[in-house]
């Protein structure tokens, strides 16, 4: 699917839109492929919220996200001020978190149902990766956050 967008010089331009789902099929997702980052982070804060060894996601500003079905099956649980945690109250699927004051949806890349263009390009807080992963990829590393 594609969706027209008006450049800054007043040109049209197509982009692709992905969709998303959770494992029950209850809860559906749409954005544009214009992810600002995507990465793998290993903080034990997203491990437990995916049950993963790491979480791969990609950051998207929160008015590009858009709910296709279901908003009324997804819980949020307030991480902290600034973090809210969204999940499928029916399946339990992780499907994303979003920072309020910074406008941010981080979308978990597994609920994605089509491919995006870009791919990770960085693993963030390898310093509490889970001690049995070896990270054998060439993509940027950084013990914590990158610095901004």
């Amino acid at each position: 699917m594609l969706f027209e967008l008006l450049s800054l010089n007043n040109n049209i331009i197509k982009m692709k839109i992905l969709n998303g789902s959770c494992l029950c099929g209850k809860v559906g997702i749409e954005i544009p492929d214009d992810f600002e980052y995507m990465g793998n982070c290993h903080c034990s804060e997203c491990r437990k919220f995916t049950g993963s060894d790491y979480s791969s996601v990609g950051g998207i500003s929160s008015e590009k996200f858009a709910f296709t079905r279901g908003e009324e099956f997804v819980s949020i649980y307030p991480q902290n001020a600034e973090t809210e945690l969204a999940f499928c109250k029916c399946c339990g699927s992780s499907l994303f978190s979003r920072n309020i004051t910074g406008g941010k949806h981080n979308i978990r890349l597994g609920i994605l149902d089509s491919t995006p263009t870009r791919k990770p390009s960085f693993h963030i807080f390898v310093a509490s990766k889970v001690p049995w992963l070896e990270i054998n990829d060439d993509l940027k590393q950084f013990e914590k956050a990158p610095v901004k």
